[in-house]
């Protein structure tokens, strides 16, 4: 039995005999950037196609489908950001999103900006709207890195500081726009279509009786043509089509002041393009991808090292056949932001700006309010009644008129609070409009909107918020001096532990003292008509640990509210 084993085996087809080891070098060194590059969709759905027809480059193109698929917060958890996924997808957090609080800071945001869709009555017959066309707010995001074709644009725009004149760059979609995008879907249809000679490969391997080797190649060129087809019939293979026009930016990108920074250089830019690759439809296409790479890999390493030393060189031959017409294919494809290359940007102050433009700058306000709130000392959960938005108009009064009766200090009365404007609002139409404020100047300012029977009327006026008193231990001789008033930004104890109060400015030198009940102020409320006296004595009572303590800081807070006011007002002229 032992000859005749031994006098076989010089007589066997010889195998590929380093095997999977070899195999795996192969595939994970050569033509990796290039095949990640496309995978991410940087020459539309064709280069998606094309990242994937050679195994050479394959764990890369495995890491750059699960990097795309996972959302931007939690890229780093998982170690997967780069600055390719970087450039081609960027990192944006939901700010309507409350679970994503956790998940981001007031350090390393790059912009806020606004993701806005396009009145299809408003289309023109070649395929684009007017720039200054009415727009619906679909959502608002926090950004942390801008994808390439937002970057190169905003490098376009000079830096400068916020002044009293409100500069804003608009994006105008090219003239020859509508031309550019057929023939690049043309290009891009081409490279689709000559990507069927993977079937060539196939039947060679069918052929030579590698029918497992053959299967594997076809499910996975088969998966990745039918998506390709799919995004761009979708029209999501790129920034060009109709209805990825239909979706753009609006949005704030430089040094975004926070509630304890204040905020320098930035760029205010409406209409910038969407990028259509963090579509649901894209996501799912790599989420797939990655599940569909990973299998063939795995498949075709243990197919091959079982194969004929022949199967082995034929197959090995295509691979490097597919990345010479890969690299050919990356060469001479459309980058996704060409079209983007050469921008024509109209920059124009408030005064020029249509009705429908200023609308889309008061969202981008919204969205830099909304982020504050995300990152104030407060919480999120301490602004959850606060107005978002700025409302068309307000009856603004300087002051509450109490009623002829009843006057008395000491005396409660009952109000209606429709609605608050925060001071994240005030301090951010504040930065929009050029005007100066050290940071935490606006920390305790307000706007109270109350309802009378003349209508609702808009009085600025000052709060705080505070929790239980931390008691100081009497007894001890050794403790140490401990600070009476705590300083403005100072962290709070929780949700449950907090009470809003609020001095509102009234006829003859009165105030109205209304607090909160579980952090809810809207609707109906009591409120006790105050003397400046007895609104000092209340804040040395022991009750508030806050930062102020007599009646003149809280007119002094009622001043900047009226100041902070003043500039949502002009977002409004």
């Amino acid at each position: 039995m032992v000859n005749i084993s031994s006098s076989t085996a010089p007589n066997a087809s010889p195998n590929f005999g380093g095997g999977l080891v070899e195999v795996a070098a192969l595939t994970a060194l050569i033509g990796s950037t290039t095949a990640e590059s496309l995978v991410l969709g940087n020459r539309g759905a064709a280069g998606l196609l094309w990242g994937t027809m050679s195994s050479f480059g394959a764990l890369s193109v495995i890491k750059a489908c699960v990097a795309a698929a996972t959302p931007g917060w939690l890229r780093d958890t998982l170690g997967v950001r780069s600055k390719a996924t970087d450039d081609a997808l960027g990192i944006a957090l939901t700010l309507n999103d409350k679970s994503l609080q956790s998940r981001r800071g007031a350090t390393g945001v790059c912009g806020v900006a606004c993701r806005v869709t396009k009145d299809r009555n408003a289309w023109s017959g070649k395929g684009q709207a007017p720039a200054d066309s009415e727009v619906t707010r679909i959502s608002c995001h926090d950004v942390y890195a801008f994808d390439q074709s937002v970057s190169g644009i905003l490098e376009l725009i000079p830096e400068q500081e916020t002044k009293d004149t409100l500069r804003v760059s608009i994006l105008v979609p090219e003239i020859h726009r509508h031309e550019k995008a057929t023939r690049i879907r043309w290009k891009d249809a081409a490279g689709i279509l000559a990507s069927t000679l993977k079937l060539v490969e196939i039947f060679v391997l069918w052929k030579n009786n590698a029918l497992v080797l053959s299967i594997i190649g076809l499910c996975s060129w088969a998966y990745y043509f039918c998506i390709s087809i799919i995004l761009e019939a979708a029209g999501l293979s790129r920034e060009i089509s109709r209805r990825a026009s239909e979706r753009e930016l609006d949005l704030l990108a430089g040094q975004l002041p926070t509630p304890l920074k204040a905020g320098g250089q930035c760029k205010l830019l409406l209409g910038a393009p969407y990028n259509v690759r963090n579509s649901k439809l894209w996501r799912t296409a790599w989420v797939l991808g990655s599940l569909v790479s990973t299998a063939s890999v795995i498949a075709a390493y243990m197919t091959l090292s079982s194969q004929e030393s022949t199967v082995f060189a034929q197959w090995t031959g295509f691979q490097f056949l597919w990345l010479a017409l890969r690299s050919a294919f990356y060469h001479f494809a459309e980058n996704t932001d060409r079209v983007f290359q050469h921008p024509i940007l109209l920059k124009k102050d408030w005064a020029g700006l249509s009705p429908p433009l200023k609308a889309r700058v008061r969202g981008v306000v919204q969205a830099l309010s909304l982020y504050q709130m995300h990152v104030h000392p407060r919480e999120l959960y301490s602004y959850e009644e606060d107005d978002r938005a700025i409302r068309d108009n307000y009856n603004v009064k300087l002051s509450y008129p109490l009623p002829a009766h009843n006057r008395g200090d000491g005396i409660s009365i009952t109000i209606f609070i429709s609605a608050v404007i925060g001071d994240t609002l005030l301090s951010t139409a504040s930065f929009i409009t050029g005007r100066k404020f050290a940071p935490l100047d606006l920390y305790d300012t307000c706007v109270v909107i109350i309802r009378t029977n003349e209508g609702d009327i808009t009085i600025p006026a000052a709060r705080v918020v505070t929790g239980t008193p931390l008691s100081r231990n009497t007894n001890d001789v050794e403790a140490g001096f401990e600070l009476p008033l705590p300083p403005k930004g100072t962290a709070n104890r929780g949700k449950f532990d907090l009470t809003w109060w609020y001095w509102i400015p009234c006829e003859d030198g009165m105030w109205l003292e209304v607090h909160t009940t579980d952090m809810q102020i809207l609707g109906e409320r009591r409120a006790r008509i105050m003397t400046g006296a007895a609104v000092t004595k209340h804040l040395l009572s022991g009750e508030f640990h806050v930062s102020i303590s007599e009646v003149s800081h809280v007119e002094e807070t009622v001043s900047n509210s009226r100041l902070g006011f003043e500039a949502v007002q002009s977002l409004l002229r």
